[in-house]
């Protein structure tokens, strides 16, 4: 691998933990001047190594996964303020990436990263002085999750990856580790987290808020298994559908029913009535939230390029610049709009719209149109002068943690499940997300799979979800709803920075092996890579 890789070797001299909202965990100071060789001694170091492994789950640095998933997609348009801002995003759009984008670089390295972190952990925690019962045991599921977290990031986001499951002793080793395929990542996947989902607790105590639960384990693994699925559909990609598995155990539609089954049953979640109050600053870690990544203003950020982000700067990227008018609109930097595609795909009526996209027209006095604008802005996660504070960079300190999985991905998902086996099992669930925000008036009597897919596009909206969704119905599916958003009403005044994509199918939706990891691999290493970037 890459130099980066020595460098997440001193991960004990930048440890820092990612900073909570609630009031234990997480939430603690920068740690400094830590050494490997002193370290993991004690239940407070192991404590302290396992939180680096959550760091590089939230470290945003450029590379946060939903919003580039949103761009891709057919519901956000890059944006920003010229063609030229954030020029990897709008390379992204436009399928022109190549392998020296900075997005796929800095998410490699953020996933390899994390993945040292947690194999450096696991080696080590034998010799670690345990006393509190099955406290091993659950610090060792949450890092697999985590690892396994790490792995589908890179196996969706670029196909044929170095499986790596520990520290090898010299920076030369990591430069012969050959690729493995899909499959090979998928099942590795498997293994961790059916090992997770064995350990992990069912309840997370109030004062361990962002703790990794049983349910979040179960979550991930349907996520995975709706991807795999779809995508066993690419001949070049060596999948079998059905056949997600770790050699032991086969995660199949049985299996992923009964997970979120039992997620259901257990009544640990809830919709919340209204549905703007999931998104509510001051209701974080709500009753809805299966798994939130925590920010706090408590590490006083302040650095752009590297990990001493502990606040949420992807706020700022999402709102409106210079606004005037609107006193809780904090300036942005106009990423990631809504496209007109997504206004119109909700119903009259449908509270979801009001609660997603920001009228930037409606409610400001003026603002400065950026590139491609649409006057519309992410309003679940855009940035808000009310939270403000002092210490660092204000732009890196807002506390607004980001939803990863609540329940309504639960119901919607068992719904897509069980439509062809039990209909009316399907019906309810997806009328339960439904009715929430429509009424009982608007409950369907009979659904069909376009159903659960608006109602998933609606329901989710901004929260980064739609492009796997598009991705995991074919490659056709998605190049007809993402060429087909490139569109603009009649009348606006910059229809010339609408220039109209198409999606290509030999991408695979995926990003190309950064070029410095290329250049560093001994010959003969690199052998596949996605068709488009051969």
């Amino acid at each position: 691998m890459k130099k980066s890789i020595i460098y997440s070797s001193l991960f004990l001299a930048l440890l820092m933990g990612i900073s909570a909202c609630s009031k234990d965990f997480l939430e603690l100071e920068p740690k400094t001047g830590q050494t490997e060789a002193n370290y993991y001694k004690n239940e407070t170091e192991a404590f302290l190594a396992m939180t680096a492994v959550y760091d590089a789950y939230a470290v945003q640095n450029w590379v946060f996964i939903p919003l580039m998933a949103d761009i891709w997609s057919d519901d956000a348009f890059c944006g920003a303020a010229n063609i030229n801002d954030m020029s990897q995003w709008h390379e992204m759009e436009m399928f022109s990436m190549t392998p020296e984008n900075n997005s796929s670089s800095d998410l490699w390295n953020r996933c390899y990263s994390g993945i040292y972190r947690a194999n450096l952990y696991l080696q080590k925690q034998e010799g670690v002085d345990w006393k509190t019962e099955g406290l091993k045991e659950r610090f060792e599921g949450e890092v697999k999750f985590l690892r396994a977290t790490f792995y589908w990031d890179l196996v969706r986001h670029y196909g044929f990856v170095p499986l790596i499951t520990e520290v090898l002793p010299n920076v030369e080793d990591y430069k012969s580790i050959p690729q493995s395929s899909p499959d090979e990542i998928f099942t590795f996947m498997a293994g961790d987290l059916l090992d997770a989902l064995a350990i992990l607790p069912t309840d997370i105590p109030a004062n361990e808020t962002g703790r990794i639960s049983k349910a979040a384990v179960q979550l991930l693994m349907a996520r995975v298994y709706l991807y795999h699925t779809g995508m066993s559909a690419i001949s070049g990609m060596g999948l079998t559908a059905e056949q997600w598995s770790d050699g032991t155990t086969t995660i199949n539609k049985t299996f992923v029913r009964n997970a979120l089954e039992e997620i259901i049953t257990g009544q640990r979640y809830i919709l919340l009535p209204d549905y703007a109050d999931i998104f509510d600053w001051e209701n974080q870690n709500n009753e809805e939230s299966i798994l939130e990544i925590q920010y706090s203003e408590k590490a006083k950020s302040g650095d752009w390029g590297g990990w001493n982000i502990n606040g949420n700067f992807a706020s700022l990227w999402l709102g409106p610049r210079n606004p005037v008018g609107d006193e809780n609109a904090f300036p942005g930097w106009s990423l990631a709009v809504p496209t007109w595609d997504l206004a119109d795909a909700f119903e009259a009526g449908d509270p979801r719209k009001y609660v997603t996209i920001y009228d930037a027209d409606a409610n400001l006095t003026s603002y400065t149109k950026g590139f491609m604008n649409t006057g519309m802005f992410n309003k679940k996660y855009m940035a808000s002068s009310k939270y403000i504070f002092q210490g660092g960079d204000p732009q890196h300190n807002f506390p607004r943690n980001f939803i990863d999985m609540r329940y309504a991905e639960v119901l919607l998902t068992a719904a897509e499940l069980w439509l062809t086996d039990d209909p009316g099992k399907a019906r309810d669930y997806l009328n339960r997300v439904r009715t929430r925000s429509l009424g009982e008036a608007a409950a369907k009597t009979a659904i069909t799979l376009d159903d659960i897919y608006h109602e998933r596009r609606v329901e989710f909206a901004g929260e980064g979800l739609r492009k796997w969704d598009l991705l995991r119905r074919g490659l056709d599916y998605a190049a007809t709803e993402i060429n087909g958003s490139f569109h603009f009403p009649a009348g606006v005044p910059n229809p010339e920075e609408f220039v109209v994509r198409t999606f290509d199918p030999d991408s695979w939706g995926m990003f190309p092996i950064p070029a410095g990891e290329i250049r560093n691999m001994n010959a003969g290493v690199l052998k596949q890579m996605v068709p488009a970037y051969q």
